[in-house]
């Protein structure tokens, strides 16, 4: 994570485009093809009624095969809209 603070932007009002707005988010900071093993997303309660949000998002761990992400995505007045990590597969290194 870094100290700057993310711009705001806009926030979908259904759950399903908060959740496709976190998993882009995820799999961009992953990495260029790379393929979900897993994905893990949890709504908070300002999901549905924020319009605006900050997104924050990190890489927990990189392996030679693995990236390990995360992203949170907040309301203006900090409550919790959506939560994700993934994992991600990374395609081989060329020898």
């Amino acid at each position: 994570m870094t100290d700057d603070v993310p711009p705001l932007s806009p926030v979908p009002a259904d759950p399903a485009g908060v959740a496709a707005l976190v998993q882009a988010r995820l799999s961009e900071l992953a990495g260029a093809e790379v393929r979900p093993v897993s994905l893990s997303l949890d709504f908070g309660p300002a999901c549905g009624e924020a319009r605006e949000g900050r997104m924050e998002s990190w890489v927990d761990r990189r392996t030679r095969s693995l990236a390990f992400v995360r992203a949170r995505l907040a309301a203006v007045d900090g409550r919790m809209i959506a939560a994700g990590s993934a994992v991600f597969s990374r395609p081989p290194t060329p020898a």
